[in-house]
């Protein structure tokens, strides 16, 4: 079933059992070395998980503008990181009991494990692209596995920081690239040519 679907079934599920929250941008909705307590699912917006260096450096390791911020620690005794709201968000706030509870019901807990294996699916993708050493490279690779970048809701300079480049970097490569004919550009999104 394609990816979608998980969403719909598992936000349909929420909108009958968790608490929908708004969350201002720059609040902290939990702490590493906290236990954890409850699920976050990001409707809109954007949540992340942050770790801080030694140095003092700010480290994003995940941007969650779909899903479950921090699922990997859904089943920890503590957070091994901060979440924190990158911009005004949304999310469905569901006590962990609960949401335990929830994964024995077939349903939910088979849209759950499509949902963490298209997650998984993505992370593969990220960190392939990741490793390319050019820039261009890794714009293609995920204008292929993506099919296009929407500009509605995510901006070229948080994409930019998605395919770890600075956005005055991204911004010269996507010119190359448009300017060689390889990508397609209009307000609303990038594509393939």
């Amino acid at each position: 079933m394609p990816r979608q679907d998980a969403l719909t079934d598992i936000e349909t599920w929420l909108a009958r059992h968790a608490e929908s929250r708004m969350i201002a941008k720059g609040t902290r909705v939990f702490g590493s070395d906290k236990k954890p307590a409850s699920l976050f699912w990001v409707t809109a917006g954007e949540l992340q998980l942050v770790r801080h260096t030694p140095q003092g450096e700010r480290v994003i390791l995940q941007r969650c503008s779909r899903g479950a911020l921090a699922e990997a620690s859904l089943f920890s005794d503590r957070y091994h990181c901060d979440g924190e709201a990158a911009v005004d968000s949304l999310a469905w706030v569901l006590p962990l009991a609960d949401f335990r509870v929830a994964l024995s019901e077939a349903d939910f807990s088979r849209a759950y494990t499509r949902w963490l294996s298209h997650t998984i699916r993505d992370l593969r993708g990220q960190c392939e692209r990741l490793s390319l050493p050019r820039a261009e490279d890794r714009v293609l690779h995920y204008l292929r596995e993506h099919g296009r970048f929407a500009r509605q809701g995510c901006s070229l300079k948080t994409w930019a920081g998605a395919l770890g480049m600075t956005h005055e970097h991204l911004y010269r490569t996507l010119s190359t690239l448009h300017r060689q004919g390889r990508i397609r550009r209009s307000e609303r999104e990038i594509t393939l040519a």
